[in-house]
């Protein structure tokens, strides 16, 4: 059992103040007992030691006895260029980028997340967390000031983008490698897939006959003619069916000359997008315009209101459904990575990679808070961290000084004794 700092330095006292009552006693009761010479050379030699001992160790956090000795407190006079050294010690040896890669190699980042989340307690743990996490940061923007500034700059910078520039390296990215067809035959399928269904080739007739051909009913004879029936049978039986057929049509030949007009038609886009100046100042025109547009603000501002309410009600709900999806987020996750060798090669590679960099580029920082820190202590708090941490360590120097030095001391005596004898 580890004994208290206080106690240990009792028991180191009280070795010195035996080692002082045994001296005296010894001395007292040498001329009847001779014998009691080398109890009276242990005696001297242990107080000698513990004394010597103490001094060394309180010299180290206060002047001993209140005497401003020369290289006494030196913890507390040294404290800056002591923090200094301490951090430096730690940023050299603990934080080296050498150091923490080879660290994080070995740790299997990984393998300690899976099994870390591998107890249901610690994900309900982690998506509670994270729903007050959210609920606090929700609080936080919703505030007016913090509102508007955000409100300001979401449109500073909004307003600062180059639009063309943006919707033309976007629609790059898309096209590389044919990429674009893959959606368009994605959508093909799907649309000739709605129009193989006959309810929806009703709805498309209706829907045409009924907004477009109803403003076109023409006058015979002073009468208006209804074309609703013919323009019904052409829709049903030229557009939709041909169109569904069309559809058809491209989305089975990958050839077909509709996808390479399409093609042209979308290389031409992206080009005007990146090289016309006329262009791209429209498209500036239309953002600039959105941005400025009241009622739209005013709409969005209404929906995001509406979203920050019912999200706000939801994190502090009992039965919180996004609790429930970010803790059944983290186990699906947890499952996966625990079945996927591959992926967790994958993230030991990432902390291999970026926490060695990480702390090595914040390594000056931790330098300088390690720092400012201690620079914050005073020399008492400093004093106490030390004894607290060290302290025991230090009263078994005082203890073990006491009986070494009673020892040698004894040693001395018998040895000279016998050489005199001699």
């Amino acid at each position: 059992m580890t004994l208290p700092h206080h106690n240990r330095r009792r028991i180191a006292t009280l070795c010195l103040l035996g080692a002082l009552v045994l001296y005296a006693v010894s001395t007292w009761y040498q001329g009847r007992f001779p014998a009691l010479e080398y109890v009276s050379a242990f005696a001297e030699a242990a107080m000698i030691g513990g004394i010597a001992d103490w001094f060394a160790v309180t010299a180290l956090f206060r002047h001993p006895l209140g005497l401003k000795i020369p290289h006494t407190a030196i913890i507390p006079r040294n404290r800056a260029r002591l923090g200094k050294s301490l951090s430096g010690f730690i940023r050299e040896n603990f934080l080296s980028e050498a150091y923490v890669r080879e660290s994080v190699r070995r740790f299997d980042v990984a393998g300690a997340l899976v099994s870390w989340l591998s107890r249901p307690e610690r994900r309900t743990m982690v998506a509670e967390r994270l729903t007050q996490a959210m609920s606090t940061s929700l609080s936080a923007v919703r505030q007016s000031a913090a509102r508007e500034f955000l409100t300001r700059t979401l449109r500073h910078y909004l307003g600062r983008i180059n639009t063309s520039r943006l919707m033309g390296s976007a629609l790059s990215v898309l096209a590389a490698e044919g990429r674009h067809q893959a959606l368009l035959d994605d959508s093909l399928a799907r649309l000739s897939r709605w129009l193989e269904v006959e309810d929806n080739q009703e709805r498309v007739k209706h829907f045409i006959t009924d907004t477009v051909f109803k403003l076109f009913n023409p006058r015979v004879m002073g009468r208006e003619v209804s074309m609703h029936r013919l323009a019904g049978w052409l829709i049903n039986e030229r557009i939709v069916e041909q169109s569904a057929r069309l559809i058809s049509e491209v989305s089975d030949d990958p050839d077909h000359p509709l996808r390479h007009h399409l093609d042209r038609q979308f290389a031409d886009f992206i080009e005007r997008l990146r090289h016309d100046p006329a262009f791209a100042r429209r498209l500036d025109r239309l953002r600039d315009d959105i941005l400025d547009n009241d009622r739209l603000s005013h709409y969005v501002a209404g929906v995001w209101e509406e979203l920050m309410d019912w999200l706000a009600r939801d994190l502090n709900a009992q039965d919180s459904q996004s609790r429930a999806w970010l803790e059944h987020f983290i186990e699906y996750y947890a499952r996966t990575l625990e079945h996927d060798a591959p992926a967790r090669e994958w993230l030991n590679e990432q902390a291999v990679t970026l926490l060695p960099a990480l702390v090595e580029r914040n390594g000056p920082r931790i330098d300088a808070y390690i720092q400012r820190y201690l620079d914050s202590l005073d020399s008492d708090e400093i004093v106490d961290q030390i004894e607290k941490n060290v302290g025991n360590d230090l009263q078994f120097i005082r203890i073990n000084g006491t009986l070494v030095g009673g020892l040698i001391g004894l040693a001395i005596h018998a040895v000279t004794q016998l050489v005199l004898a001699l």
